[in-house]
């Protein structure tokens, strides 16, 4: 009776785990694009912790908000790492792609800055419609709409002496309202941000 018993629990667990593994097999993962190729930098570091995201997007989930505050969590499309770690990683790669700062997500030991980012917005905006919704089904009446982006920027010397302040914001048509659409247009927003924030970095570095 009890091998009996061992055996049937020994079968439910190996069941469980064949369907876990199929749920997971249906699950898409995503990340923002960024260059592959990083140039060596040189000047002060720039020190780029994690990022202050809404609480909305605070999940493993690709989370689609619409500019009426309604959200859409996609159960089978995930990012690949949490968003306050994979911002921050990604606006890095740009910045040293661009040449404008040498940034790490590690505090250095030596004098450094630090970049602060918050995210203000990452969602989609429905235009020129009497209920914007994410809802609406791609190939439908409704128009695509955009997926938009605003970034604080907040740059303190490694003191916590403020240096500066800046918005960036960005926005780029939806080819459809699907998660991999938006995680495409949100990574165009980001490279665009980053571009911009390199060319204020060299500004309001301070002298050594």
């Amino acid at each position: 009776m009890i091998l009996r018993a061992l055996l049937l629990s020994l079968a439910a667990l190996l069941s469980g785990c064949i369907i876990f593994d199929k749920k997971s097999e249906a699950v898409v993962f995503h990340q923002f694009a960024a260059p592959s190729a990083v140039a060596p930098t040189s000047g002060m570091p720039v020190f780029v912790p994690r990022a202050i995201i809404p609480s909305a997007l605070r999940r493993p989930n690709v989370v689609l908000i619409d500019n009426h505050g309604w959200a859409h969590i996609e159960d089978a499309h995930r990012w690949i790492a949490p968003l306050d770690r994979a911002l921050p990683e990604t606006v890095g790669r740009h910045l040293i792609a661009l040449g404008g700062a040498r940034t790490t997500n590690q505090t250095p030991s030596e004098e450094h800055l630090v970049l602060l980012l918050t995210v203000d917005k990452m969602e989609i905006v429905a235009a020129d419609e009497p209920e914007p919704s994410i809802f609406s089904l791609p190939g439908s009446s409704a128009k695509p709409g955009s997926a938009t982006f605003q970034l604080t920027c907040r740059l303190e010397k490694s003191d916590g002496a403020l240096v500066g302040v800046r918005t960036l914001s960005a926005s780029r048509p939806l080819k459809d309202r699907t998660p991999a659409s938006f995680v495409q247009a949100q990574s165009a927003n980001v490279a665009a941000a980053s571009a911009e924030l390199a060319k204020w970095l060299p500004l309001t570095s301070p002298s050594k």
